[in-house]
């Protein structure tokens, strides 16, 4: 027979041991449910009827480092219809009108830029020719942070600028992809054959097309990195609804005005700053603000706009700023 004591031990032990299999059998619950709305959800995003929430998706996926975890999903067919447009989708040339050398115009302007989807800052620099491109100082090895760049060329400004390899997954950003041209002096890249460039003119005019590194030097480029697509021609949007989608994600962009100001854009997104943006976002955001040209930069965590020793657009990287091969940076005023 038991004591009181021992019956008072032994109801407790049995109490608790209801209580962790109910604790147990809710997690078990909890779980399933997850599971399920996970699968639910995934099933609705790529199979549903919201063609243009699948096409954001699967086309921010083809274009991450991990395009595996949809390709089990789709037919090669399928995925041909979601294919991003290549950052080569872009013209012979496309080029601000004009000569902007008589400009010596000081001004530079800050636009904040908030939406429900992204937030950002658009920098107008009035004079062009004190936009160039900088490039790491260990080239081939380790990139640099754009605001080491801004800082090493005594400048007051700066955008990360051209795409890089990721040579042996490292992210170091040593070696620029394609043709760099930086204060006329010929960096890196093929010389040969025709590759999509962003440059600019010793005159200050923004050049937007597929060049050799002979008709760029037949243009007086001065400065020049490859990446893309087009975003603006003429005044005119160049990419169109139907073009392949790259997703939401934080982007980067350059343009120019008609009257020569250049247009440097970033657009936040993940964590508490929005969702992201989508190429015909940037496109959109600098069609209001009168760009006649313009082009994408590399996004994501390589996303940021330098001024003034701040931060208008943050790096989304959660390590801090990203090491990149290239950029674009404002000159500052000389005495």
């Amino acid at each position: 027979m038991l004591s009181r004591e021992q019956e008072f031990t032994r109801s407790a032990m049995h109490h608790t041991k209801k209580r962790s299999l109910r604790w147990v059998r809710a997690l078990w619950i909890i779980g399933a449910l997850l599971v399920y709305t996970f699968i639910s959800t995934a099933a609705l995003v790529l199979y549903g009827p919201f063609e243009n929430l699948r096409s954001t998706v699967i086309g921010a996926i083809l274009t991450s480092q991990h395009p595996f975890l949809i390709e089990p999903f789709y037919s090669a067919e399928t995925l041909a219809k979601y294919r991003p447009v290549g950052l080569d989708s872009m013209g012979k040339g496309s080029m601000s009108a004009g000569n902007f050398s008589a400009i010596n115009d000081t001004g530079i302007e800050v636009v904040p830029i908030k939406t429900a989807k992204y937030s950002g800052s658009l920098l107008i620099i009035n004079d062009p020719k004190r936009v160039h491109v900088a490039v790491t100082k260990e080239i081939n090895s380790v990139g640099q942070t754009v605001s080491e760049m801004v800082k090493d060329a005594n400048a007051v400004a700066g955008i990360n600028g051209g795409g890089f390899f990721d040579i042996k997954g490292r992210g170091t950003g040593g070696s620029p992809l394609g043709i760099t041209i930086s204060r006329g002096k010929y960096v890196s890249g093929d010389q040969q054959s025709e590759q999509p460039v962003i440059g600019m003119t010793k005159e200050g005019a923004l050049v937007i097309g597929k060049y050799t590194y002979s008709e760029l030097q037949q243009l007086g480029i001065t400065d020049a990195i490859s990446f893309g697509p087009e975003l603006i021609r003429d005044g005119q949007p160049y990419l169109k609804e139907s073009d392949g989608s790259w997703g939401v994600a934080p982007r980067s962009a350059i343009g120019q005005r008609k009257d020569g100001a250049i247009l440097l854009l970033a657009l936040s997104g993940r964590g508490n700053q929005g969702i992201g943006a989508s190429l015909l976002d940037c496109e959109e955001v600098l069609l209001q603000n009168g760009a006649d040209v313009a082009a994408n930069l590399d996004g994501g965590y390589s996303s940021e706009l330098y001024y003034k020793g701040e931060f208008l657009v943050t790096p989304s990287n959660p390590l801090g700023e990203r090491y990149v091969a290239t950029s674009f940076v404002v000159d500052g005023v000389k005495p």
